[in-house]
């Protein structure tokens, strides 16, 4: 029997900024997805998951299933795998989840991860030293490109390589234009409470790629009028301020969005250098605030979330985290009020929204394994 875990991640920072090959700071949660299971000789997976129900296909007839879309992700990796020449055969697992599926938490790259890892323990391949952060970060490439290609979500890296990346205590600094990536401390006084909406965000059903699109509509019109750049990380929100008559205003909008987003990343990592944690939380509530106006990837739900945490004092930074369009929030708190915070922010959301929200408490864990 073989098994591997891989954690999800929280975005503390760089709201979709990662395709753009711009900035983001996240870290890798102690929550996550194992897949544990053995080979089979007659060239049939068969899966097994207590959350996502059961599927089985043949190894040699990859191909994406809308009604099975949970397994698309684990498909995906294993048709990325194939074209690399790894010697895959069938085999049959069981896929277990302790991360809320639906809350912006990564659980799809970390069913990605988890399954890239099984694949090399249970049939003998290695893309390198796993120690070695490089090797971790072709491994999250691989898993990206599942979710590109296969699955159909044009996100970018950032989930896989902060699930591969994450260390104890620090979050994962990372620059998607040449996927590098550094480790900053979090403070330690510090820790983040996660409330889930109750509204499962769903990327692909969702304007996730249409964002995207309008990012890409930008830096055409912006090549059209002779601005030599490649993405949306290459121009200052002050340049951008300067030829927004160039673009509708949804689509100055998001541009405004992702380049004064990668401005707050840049900020965020020197304040987390310093240890200046109010610097730090205070550009979480104002990347929450572009994404509501500018981005308008938020919803009524989180915005709520949001406003209800910046009322308690030992709240210092909240923000949606991931893709947005449900989900859930982060929010920074001093740890030894975290408990009564969580409580309180449950107590008055479900209040005023209706809803029956989910919290937890986590800790920023090492990577997959």
């Amino acid at each position: 029997m073989v098994s591997a875990f891989a954690p999800g991640r929280l975005e503390l920072i760089g709201n979709h900024t990662d395709y753009n090959e711009g900035f983001v700071i996240a870290f890798a949660v102690n929550l996550g997805v194992t897949i544990r299971g053995e080979p089979r000789d007659d060239g049939t997976v068969v899966l097994r998951s207590p959350e996502f129900g059961q599927d089985s296909f043949s190894i040699q007839n990859l191909q994406k299933d809308v009604r099975t879309p949970w397994s698309n992700h684990i498909k995906g990796v294993l048709f990325e795998l194939q074209k690399v020449g790894a010697p895959l055969n069938g085999f049959e697992a069981d896929i277990m989840t302790t991360l809320p599926v639906g809350a912006g938490m990564g659980s799809s790259a970390a069913v990605q991860v988890a399954t890239l890892l099984f694949a090399q323990k249970l049939f003998g391949f290695s893309f390198g030293d796993l120690a070695d952060p490089a090797v971790k970060m072709s491994m999250a490439l691989i898993c990206s490109k599942a979710e590109n290609d296969f699955v159909g979500v044009r996100c970018g890296i950032m989930d896989p390589a902060a699930s591969l990346l994450g260390k104890k205590d620090a979050a994962v600094f990372l620059d998607c234009r040449f996927n590098s990536a550094e480790n900053l401390p979090l403070p330690p006084e510090m820790c983040f409470v996660v409330c889930h909406t109750g509204v499962k965000h769903m990327l692909i059903s969702s304007k996730y790629n249409a964002r995207r699109s309008e990012c890409d509509e930008a830096v055409r019109l912006l090549q059209l009028n002779h601005h030599p750049i490649k993405t949306l990380r290459d121009i200052t929100s002050l340049k951008l301020r300067e030829h927004s008559g160039l673009f509708l205003p949804r689509v100055f909008q998001r541009a405004m969005h992702v380049a004064s987003e990668n401005e707050r990343v840049l900020q965020a990592r020197e304040a987390m250098m310093r240890r200046d944690v109010t610097t730090l939380g205070r550009l979480m509530y104002e990347s929450h605030e572009s994404s509501r106006q500018a981005f308008e990837n938020s919803t009524q739900f989180l915005d709520m979330l949001v406003d209800i945490a910046k009322t308690l004092p030992v709240c210092v930074g909240a923000r949606l985290t991931g893709g947005g369009f449900g989900g859930a929030t982060i929010n920074m708190v001093r740890r030894d009020c975290a408990e009564g915070f969580m409580n309180e922010l449950i107590s008055q959301y479900r209040l005023k929204s209706g809803k029956e929200p989910q919290a937890f408490i986590v800790e920023a864990s090492p990577g997959a394994a």
